[in-house]
């Protein structure tokens, strides 16, 4: 069956299923009730007496909390709506479209931030939809909700490759992989959060060395709003060099049971959440297996076809208050476990001379788990503590093979990191007057740790029954992390706020320490215009097991090597006019220090040019970096069913080697640009047709040029002398496209959508590798170049 025939096929399925629910039209009105809490963004007290009301619908809809905080609206109509929350003092504050379907109830929790009232002079500053949670967070810094991981094209609930849409975000590997890269930073310098613990790399297929993998772990049943960070974290977040996830998990519904399934090309989702006692506690839990087994059959070969890739995660959270509302309990968890199997090219006599990926057979994998409590008291009406208690774990192994014409095996890579953690966070928040406000806290990790990483060089073996074994990591043991930080805000008058704090963090295994003192301040021209400077030293310790690399002698030349940090400036400029478009400019400077490079004069090794992994040979601390650049944001939030996002980055990032010299960084691609959009359109009872594509257009990546004169004498890549990353493979291009179609029914609703990625089957460009027969380098193109359709049926009831 030939692609033209499944493109057909695909969208004439869409098409079809559309039509036939579009012409179903019920007579009576579908309504949905709303229900929420509203508190205080600093000490968390609930807000009795804040006024809400439905925009844009006639007659007017609106409540208003009670002394919980809490409100119901018991009969929105279907369809996309925003509630407004205003309260005398505070901000007011919009939240972006909420979704409303027949069969699923919606709950909102709202944080809404004091105004300034000093002098007789009162600012209340309007609050937009994708305003961060933390309200201390004033550069670089941006909300997200679970409507906007389904809604954009191509990032199927995933907040890695959703996130490809913001300013100075590119992705980190290849289509397959969700790791991003930010600011030209490596992938390593971000950090997961989750209901505020660190946690491990929580993607599946997940890589030594990296925050990212195949696809993301989090189910987006569980999401709440959550922020996304591409610098200038306030002292809050520390062991991070670029930016942060800080994800948050939504309470199940307290009132009624409710289902959710979901089926697709990518598998299977089963959800379910509601009340365990009346009014005071719920549940939420989801169950996904899923297999790019049924792609693969299709012709359609996201990582290849060779290439076979299963999954499976579980998440959930349940929620307990006491009578009092004074007190809230949490038990969250998370897990996922993943295999990819590359196998080789099946007759042996096809398998081409010099291309290694056509004689090998490549097992690898991840399995990652995080179960966690929360305990949170409001003290008084003006502070709060909150603590988490976590165990957690992380497992990476790959298992390499080579074959021989005769299918003889050769293993030549084993590697094994076990990362196991108890661990608690606790944070206290004060509120000390309508000027100042503190927040500080404690962040611990316990870790116990096996790591095993084996090669056995193939250049040098003549027979494949031959071995030299080198043991680059073998040991297990235990150590620990602790983090302390505290910070300060101060509204200096009605216009101008400062933020001032302090992180540290160390390491117990050698005894190094990170002290990062950080600054932020904002100047109001009004309400919805303003300029933003931050500036804050970030650390972070290297791979844990970068540190643990044992030479032949047994030694661990790395043990001791310091942390790296970068030093944050950027300043921002922001603009929001009346008819809810927003204007973005940041200018930012970053400067790398204390980055692992090799002690050897002919060397340019850099760490954070790895893509995954750690050096496995002895480093110093010696390397430097920086990265400099421009954000450039136009925004429409989602209103008149219509919205779009559009960026672009320009930027430097380049960096010095042990002797000095200055080279390119390996994700110095110099240019970021994406164009988000949507489109719906609605009918009846609330249904809605929607539309919606992303275009990126990027620079190409870098590579090092080879050597062709040792390359051809030793047969093997060489890489150039003096040349490290300057050649660049042509620019990035790939259109993504969405349509789905969501319908409501007395008794259920539910959304068929299709999301093609590539929708162009644009020939990018995925990686450069050597022909060792030819003696040259050629371009591998993304498995099958092709378009990847993503079909999937939800249904709620």
């Amino acid at each position: 069956m030939t692609r033209t025939l499944l493109r057909g096929l695909a969208f004439a399925a869409v098409w079809i299923l559309v039509i036939g629910f579009s012409a179903t039209i019920y007579s009576q009105s579908l309504t949905q009730r709303v229900t929420g809490k509203v508190v205080d963004q600093v000490t968390h007290q609930p807000l009795a007496g804040v006024s809400i009301i439905v925009l844009e619908i006639d007659p007017l809809m609106g409540t208003v909390t009670d002394d919980d905080g809490s409100f119901s609206l018991d009969a929105v109509p279907v369809g996309r709506h925003q509630l407004q929350c205003s309260y005398v003092g505070y901000q007011t504050f919009t939240t972006e479209g909420l979704v409303i379907t027949s069969a699923k109830a919606v709950q909102v929790d709202i944080e809404l931030s004091e105004g300034v009232d000093l002098a007789s002079i009162e600012v209340v500053a309007s609050g937009f939809a994708n305003a961060p949670v933390n309200n201390l967070a004033m550069v670089s810094a941006r909300s997200f909700t679970v409507e906007e991981t389904e809604r954009i094209a191509a990032s199927v609930n995933d907040m890695g490759r959703m996130a490809l849409s913001y300013p100075g975000v590119q992705q980190g590997g290849d289509d397959t992989e969700n790791d991003i890269i930010i600011r030209g930073n490596s992938s390593f310098g971000i950090l997961w959060r989750l209901e505020g613990i660190d946690i491990p790399n929580p993607n599946h297929f997940a890589r030594p060395g990296t925050s990212g993998g195949g696809i993301t772990i989090f189910s987006a049943q569980l999401l709440s709003r959550s922020d996304f960070y591409t610098g200038g974290m306030p002292a809050e977040y520390g062991n991070a060099l670029s930016g942060a996830f800080d994800i948050h998990f939504k309470h199940g519904n307290l009132q009624d049971r409710e289902y959710r399934i979901k089926t697709g090309l990518l598998g299977l989702d089963f959800a379910t959440e509601g009340p365990l006692s009346k009014d005071r506690s719920s549940y939420v839990v989801n169950y996904r297996y899923s297999t790019l087994g049924l792609l693969n059959k299709l012709g359609f070969h996201l990582v290849g076809e060779r290439v076979s890739n299963d999954f499976q995660d579980l998440s959930f959270n349940l929620y307990r208050e006491s009578e009092d509302k004074k007190k809230q309990w949490t038990l969250f968890g998370m897990g996922g476990l993943s295999l990819e199997h590359y196998t080789p090219v099946a007759n042996p006599a096809d398998r081409q001379p010099g291309i290694a990926n056509e004689w090998e057979d490549r097992r690898q994998g991840s399995n990652m788990a995080a179960l966690g409590s929360t305990y949170t008291h409001l003290l008084n009406e003006k502070s709060y503590i909150k603590g988490v208690v976590a165990l957690m774990g992380s497992a990476i192994f790959r298992m390499y093979d080579t074959l021989n014409l005769e299918d003889v095996r050769y293993r030549y890579n084993t590697e094994n990191y076990n990362d196991n953690r108890l661990s608690t966070a606790w944070t206290y928040s004060l509120q000390m007057n309508e000027r100042w406000s503190l927040k500080s806290g404690l962040i611990g990790h316990l870790i116990f740790y096996r790591f095993f990483n084996e090669t056995n060089p193939r250049s040098s073996v003549t027979d494949i029954t031959e071995k030299q074994r080198l043991v680059n990591l073998d040991g297990g043991g235990a150590t620990y992390t602790t983090q302390a930080y505290t910070q300060a805000n101060m509204q200096i008058n009605s216009r101008w706020s400062m933020l001032g704090g302090i992180h540290l963090l160390y390491l117990g295994h050698n005894s190094t320490i990170g002290i990062d003192p950080r600054f932020s301040t904002r100047y109001r021209f009004n309400p919805d215009h303003y300029v933003s400077l931050a500036i804050g030293k970030h650390s972070q310790m290297l791979p844990l097991a970068a540190y643990f690399y044992q030479d032949t002698t047994g030694l661990q030349p790395n043990a001791n090597l310091p942390m790296i940090h970068s030093n944050h400036l950027i300043l921002s400029h922001t603009y929001i006019t009346r008819s809810h478009l927003k204007f973005n400019t940041e200018v930012y400077l970053q400067q790398l220090r204390k980055v692992p490079v090799k002690p050897d004069a002919s060397s340019d090794y850099w760490m954070l040019n790895e893509q995954s992994n750690f050096p496995q040979f002895p480093v110093v601390s010696t390397g430097k970096g920086m990265n400099y650049g421009v954000d450039i944001a136009i925004e429409k939030f989602f209103t008149n069913q219509v919205y779009f996002l559009f960026n672009g980055s320009w930027f430097n990032a380049s960096y010095n080697a042990f002797n000095g010299d200055t080279h390119p960084s390996r994700f110095a691609s110099r240019w970021v640009s994406a164009l988000t959009l949507g489109r719906e359109v609605a009918f009846r009872n609330g249904n809605t047709l929607q539309f919606g594509g992303r275009y990126l257009f990027n620079g190409g990546f870098r590579y090092t040029p080879y050597d062709p004169a040792l390359s051809d004498q030793q047969n093997t890549y060489v890489p150039l002398a003096g040349a490290s990353w300057e050649g660049q493979v042509p620019a990035y291009k790939r259109m993504d496209a969405r349509i789905a179609y969501r319908f409501n029914r007395l008794r259920y609703s539910g959304i068929i959508s299709l999301d093609i990625q590539n929708v162009l089957s644009t020939k990018n460009i995925s990686s450069v590798g050597y022909d060792a027969v030819r003696n040259e380098l050629y371009y591998r193109q993304y498995p099958g170049g092709d378009f990847i359709p993503v079909l999937s049926y939800q249904v709620d009831f």
